[in-house]
C-alpha cells in the first residue's frame, strides 16, 4: 500500500531535465488506482515546438480587430479573455461566437501527441478549460468512447453523468463547450459570470462530478497557468485540493521570474499542497506514457490499458432489526449491480460466534452502509446490535485509507446520526438514490 504523504508542502521548481521530476511512482500509482483526475489547460500546445491552440484562436479575433482598425494597445496577444473581450466589444456576441465556430471546426480531427499520449492512460476523469477538440479526438483514436460533457453557465446542467470507466471516460469542458457557443466561457465578463454561477450554485455542477472533486485525493494539471488570478478562485470554490489530497501540476518553463512569479506559486504550495514542475509539458506526458507502458508502441499508438481484474467489492448493510425487510431490498439491488453485498440475515449462520463474526466481518469488507431511519434513530442511546456494529466501523474506518468507508443511506424522514453527522448521506427517497449508491461504491473501490 502507498504510504501516507507528508502533511508539509514544498515548492519544486526544477531544471528542465524531465529525470528531475521526484514523484513519478506517486503519479504512476494513482493512475493505476484510478485515483488521479487531469486537469487540462488552455495553455497545452500540439507539439514541443509549439502551436497552442488557444494562441490560433486569439490569433484570429486580433486579425478582426485589425481589420475594424479597433485599438490593440495595451492588449497581450496571449490573453485570450481580453481579446475576446475587446472583440465583443467591436464586433458584437454573434460573430465572436462565429469565429469560434470556424476556429473549433479547422481543429477537428487534428492529431496532437500530446494528447495521443495522454489517450494512453486510464484516466476516468478528465476536466479541461480550453474548447480545442485535441482530447476528445486522441480519446476516439485510442477506441475510446468518451462521454463529452460541458458545464453551461447561462443553462441547464445535468445532475449526474454517466459513469466514467477507462474504456468511456468523462471528458469535461469546464467552460462550455464550442458545439453549444452561449455555453462558451471566453470574454473577461463571461468569466466573472461563470465564477459567480459556481459560486452561487446557480446552476449547480453534476453532483457526481462535483463529489469526485471535492473528495478527490490526486490531481495532475497540464497547462493550467497557475499564475491566473481567476484559477484561484476556481479552485476555491470546486473545493478541490483539501486536506489529503495531492496535486502535481507541470507547466511550461517560462522566463518571467521575480516576486510575483514566486508568490503565486507560494500560493498553491502553502494553500493547495502543489508541487509544481517546470518543463516541456509534452515531454513530461512522453515519458509519463513510457513509465506506465515500457512497451508502448511509440507516439500516436494508444495501446489499450486495462487495471488487473478484481473481486467485486464487499459492502456490509447496517440496519435497525425494523428496516430488515427494506435491507434485503437493498442487498438484493447491490448484488444486481455487481456488488458483494453482506446482511447478517443472509450471511450468519447458526453456532457462529456473533461478536467476533461481525466484528471480523466488518474490518474484511470494503464498505460500511449504514441505513438510517426513525426505527435506527430509537435505538441509537440503547445497547443494541445495530449500535454495536456501527462502533466497530467507526473504529475500523481510522487505519484505512479509503475514504468513504462508512456511507450512511437515509431510508425514510429519519435523523441522520449524530456520529455520523459528518459524512456525506445518499438518500434512496431520490430517484436517482440506488444510482448514486452504486456510483459511490464503485468509484471508490476503483471498480468503475
Amino acid at each position: 500500500m502507498e504510504s501516507r504523504p507528508a502533511t508539509g508542502a514544498r515548492t519544486l521548481v526544477y531544471s528542465r531535465a524531465i529525470v528531475a521530476f521526484e514523484y513519478w511512482d506517486k503519479l504512476l500509482f494513482g493512475i493505476q488506482r484510478g485515483e488521479c483526475i487531469l486537469f487540462l489547460g488552455p495553455g497545452l500546445p500540439l507539439a514541443s515546438s509549439g502551436g497552442e491552440p488557444q494562441r490560433a484562436l486569439t490569433g484570429r479575433l486580433l486579425k478582426g480587430l485589425d481589420r475594424g482598425t479597433g485599438d490593440r494597445a495595451g492588449i497581450d496577444a496571449g490573453d485570450l479573455a481580453r481579446v475576446s473581450q475587446r472583440y465583443l466589444l467591436q464586433e458584437g456576441e454573434i460573430f465572436l461566437e462565429d469565429e469560434l465556430t470556424h476556429w473549433h471546426e479547422e481543429l477537428a480531427g487534428q492529431r496532437s501527441t500530446l494528447h495521443d499520449d495522454l489517450a494512453a492512460l486510464p484516466f476516468r476523469w478528465i476536466v479541461t478549460s480550453s474548447h480545442d477538440p485535441c482530447m476528445e479526438t486522441a480519446l476516439r483514436e485510442a477506441d475510446k468512447t468518451p462521454a463529452v460533457e460541458r458545464y453551461h453557465y447561462r443553462g441547464t446542467n445535468k445532475e449526474l453523468l454517466p459513469e466514467p470507466t477507462i474504456e468511456a471516460p468523462v471528458l469535461f469542458h469546464l467552460y462550455g463547450h464550442a458545439a453549444e457557443p452561449r455555453s462558451v466561457v471566453l470574454t473577461e465578463t463571461q468569466l466573472l459570470d461563470f465564477l459567480a454561477a459556481l459560486i452561487s450554485r446557480n446552476p449547480p455542477l453534476p453532483n457526481d462530478l462535483n463529489e469526485a472533486l471535492t473528495n478527490g485525493r490526486l490531481f495532475l494539471f497540464l497547462g493550467f497557468g497557475l499564475r491566473q488570478w481567476y484559477l484561484r478562485i476556481l479552485l476555491h470554490v470546486l473545493k478541490v485540493l483539501r486536506h489529503g489530497s495531492r496535486a502535481f501540476a507541470v507547466e511550461t518553463l517560462e522566463e518571467e521570474t521575480g516576486p510575483s512569479s514566486n508568490d503565486a506559486i507560494l500560493f498553491y504550495q502553502e494553500n493547495f499542497k502543489v508541487a509544481t514542475h517546470h518543463d516541456d509539458v509534452c515531454e513530461f506526458v512522453k515519458e509519463l506514457r513510457s513509465r506506465y507502458l515500457p512497451s508502448s508502441a511509440g507516439p500516436g499508438v494508444a495501446a489499450a490499458v486495462r487495471r488487473p481484474a478484481s473481486a467485486a467489492p464487499k459492502v456490509f448493510i447496517c440496519h435497525a432489526s425494523e428496516d430488515r425487510q427494506r435491507a434485503s431490498e437493498i442487498h438484493d439491488a447491490l448484488k444486481q449491480a455487481g456488488l458483494d453485498p453482506w446482511l447478517d440475515q443472509e450471511s450468519l449462520r447458526g453456532g457462529d460466534r456473533w461478536d467476533a463474526l461481525i466484528e471480523a466481518t466488518i474490518k474484511g469488507v470494503d464498505h460500511f452502509v449504514v441505513l438510517n431511519s426513525r426505527a435506527l434513530a430509537a435505538k441509537s442511546r440503547e445497547a443494541s446490535y445495530v449500535n454495536k456494529e456501527i462502533k466497530v466501523a467507526l473504529r475500523a474506518e481510522d487505519w484505512r485509507l479509503v475514504k468513504h468507508f462508512i456511507i450512511p443511506v437515509k431510508i425514510d424522514d429519519g435523523p441522520l446520526l449524530e456520529q455520523l453527522g459528518g459524512y456525506h448521506a445518499v438518500d434512496l427517497g431520490r430517484q436517482e438514490g440506488m444510482r448514486e449508491l452504486v456510483r459511490a461504491i464503485k468509484r471508490q473501490a476503483g471498480a468503475a
